[in-house]
């Protein structure tokens, strides 16, 4: 387990740990709505910043950069023809089957 991940769940069971004291142990009132409230937003918080911009993240993104650069149509002279060759969509061939 990696220090982020330690950190993630510290932070997370602490939160948890509060939320359930406030929720059974506080007396009612003011201040055990506001130590739950707060320990909720922690935990949401805990979430929106997991991967945002982590090493994690940035890896994912250059992985699947790397992807679409395989897949995407090459990049240029495209498609390879004149465009007086090219008509609806079709290449015009000579009745060899060659572009003329």
């Amino acid at each position: 387990m990696t220090g982020r991940q330690k950190a993630y769940y510290g932070i997370r069971g602490a939160a948890v740990l509060v939320f359930l004291l406030a929720a059974l142990v506080m007396p009612s009132g003011v201040a055990a709505g506001l130590a739950a409230g707060g320990a909720g937003v922690v935990g949401l918080l805990t979430c929106i910043a997991v991967n945002a911009g982590g090493p994690g993240e940035r890896a994912g993104a250059v992985e699947q950069g790397v992807r679409y650069e395989r897949t995407r149509a090459p990049q240029g002279d495209w498609p390879p023809y004149p465009e007086d060759k090219v008509v609806e969509g079709e290449i015009v061939t000579d009745p060899e089957g060659r572009p003329e």
